[in-house]
């Protein structure tokens, strides 16, 4: 009233405006969004929550066990037969062992619950499905999680050769949480733009890199990317 716009103005100023989203296809053609497309660009992120749960549980398994180890002076019962070096790389490698099998079961049993389901739930989860079924999918997720395991693997016994106890440890334990965090933080912001900038500068810092490359498999991102950022980690 103060600035004279007419009621039928001002009405039609205020009238929420319909948004439809499109997508633009290879050729250049504009497409309607489906839902298998926003499936597969939110997929990843669950992927990505596993990947995040099994790293760090199975990590955190040898960071208790080489403390309890020096406490209850196993340790050094070990090192008289074998080397520090074949000490930690038989630890590693056995536990690597287990988490996969453990991710591999929760990889089996979430496709076979997803095909059962998809009759029910309907094009949501027949998505899904196409998503975990894909062959380049699933090995991008075995290698991410094998790699991104052995990074924090090291890194946790690093830190519990250091302490004498589980106390003396959770001082410790923040600069490893540190990267789990932010990758936890950055997973909703990387799903909805797996190429950008943010996206590929994170894709290079080894302790975010497991995790921002299976959250980017949705882009997906370019295969040199998927090559360098495997170099980086190795």
């Amino acid at each position: 009233q103060q600035e004279g716009i007419e009621p039928q103005v001002s009405a039609w100023l205020q009238t929420s405006v319909p948004f439809k989203e499109r997508r633009v296809g290879d050729g250049g053609e504009v497409a309607e969004v489906a839902t298998k497309d926003k499936v597969r660009q939110w997929a990843p992120a669950v992927f990505t929550y596993l990947l995040w749960i099994a790293v760090f549980t199975s990590a955190q398994m040898l960071l208790t066990s080489t403390i309890e180890e020096k406490s209850a002076r196993i340790m050094e019962v070990l090192v008289s037969s074998v080397s520090p070096t074949e000490l930690l790389a038989g630890k590693v490698i056995g536990v690597a062992g287990a988490g996969m099998i453990v991710v591999g079961s929760w990889a089996v049993c979430l496709l076979v619950g997803m095909l059962t389901i998809s009759h029910f739930v309907g094009p949501a989860a027949q998505g899904l499905t196409q998503v975990a079924a894909d062959p380049f999918f699933l090995v991008a997720f075995a290698v991410y999680f094998f790699l991104g395991y052995l990074l924090y693997a090291a890194y946790l016994v690093g830190l519990g050769s250091l302490c004498t106890n589980l106390k003396e440890s959770q001082n410790l334990m923040w600069p490893a949480m540190i990267p789990l965090l932010v990758a936890l933080m950055s997973m909703q912001h990387i799903s909805k733009d797996p190429n950008g900038t943010m996206a590929r500068v994170l894709s290079f810092l080894p302790p975010l890199t497991p995790f921002v490359m299976m959250n980017r498999s949705g882009g997906p991102p370019p295969l040199w990317e998927y090559v360098a950022t495997t170099l980086v980690l190795i």
